[in-house]
């Protein structure tokens, strides 16, 4: 129990994932399950977004790093990042949005990342991800390894 909890607090959790063919969320272990239940209504406001439509996933990935990274440090908590169906990908499979879950769960980006939740239909539908940051308390500056 006590490792779970040093784990939850310094971010090095695991993350629980719920997939289906349109819904996709995933929350570290150990999270309330009324958070994850307000995020996946879309209950809390996000305070900025970006838009992934017409990047490669090289250029996309970057991007994500880049913008949760910069939300973070803005000490935001809630962003929205839309990924695209992938309606206009050359196989219609959506490859952002599946690299997304990818990239949200692992480093450097999984230390901020509290919760992520496909988005309600008027915020982008299963073409958008709410995420939830880990608050920024400011008290010393946030290094994420290089890995």
């Amino acid at each position: 129990m006590f490792t779970h909890l040093v784990d939850l607090v310094s971010g090095g959790g695991e993350f629980e994932l719920t997939y289906s063919d349109e819904y996709v969320d995933g929350a570290i272990v150990g999270l309330s399950p009324k958070i994850l239940k307000k995020l996946r209504r879309g209950e809390f406001s996000y305070q900025d977004y970006i838009d992934l439509h017409g990047l490669t996933r090289d250029q996309a990935r970057d991007e994500v790093i880049r913008f949760v990274q910069e939300s973070f440090a803005r000490k935001f908590r809630c962003i929205l990042v839309v990924s695209g169906r992938g309606l206009n990908s050359r196989d219609k499979q959506p490859v952002l949005k599946k690299g997304l879950v990818h990239w949200l769960t692992r480093s450097p980006l999984k230390r901020l990342i509290l919760a992520f939740a496909s988005a309600r239909t008027y915020d982008g539908g299963a073409g958008a991800f709410y995420v939830l940051l880990r608050r920024n308390e400011g008290k010393a500056p946030f290094v994420t390894p290089a890995v």
